[in-house]
């Protein structure tokens, strides 16, 4: 697999999961409190969640944080940048088709524990 066609992929499949798991068109995720909820949690709507994210322990707040911090929305947005550079590194002149660096650590980084018949 060639580094654009695995930028390609990755962007696939980040694609497929920032989709999977917005619902009801809701792909921001904040955090905060629910009726229900004894602490923390994270959801992609505080009046009527869809999804819902509960750490069980307050002192946990800050992984509550990051996971709203890195919702579908931002996701997607990594996907498009992924795909962008892969399709620049297709337009160039063979031998200079060497991605950028952190798009590719990136894409490494979303698959280093990610099941390869999953891309």
């Amino acid at each position: 697999m060639t580094p654009a066609e695995e930028l390609h992929a990755v962007a696939a499949f980040l694609r497929e999961l920032a989709e999977r798991a917005t619902h009801e068109n809701r792909p921001r995720w904040t955090t905060g409190h629910t009726l229900g909820s004894r602490t923390p949690v994270v959801v992609d709507d505080q009046e009527q969640p869809s999804v819902l994210i509960e750490t069980y322990a307050a002192r946990l707040e800050a992984v509550n944080r990051y996971v709203a911090a890195m919702d579908p929305a931002v996701g997607t947005a990594l996907a498009d940048w992924l795909e962008a550079e892969a399709n620049r590194t297709q337009r160039r002149p063979p031998g200079w088709r060497t991605p950028d660096a952190q798009a590719l650590a990136v894409a490494r980084a979303i698959t280093q524990h990610t099941p390869k018949e999953a891309l």
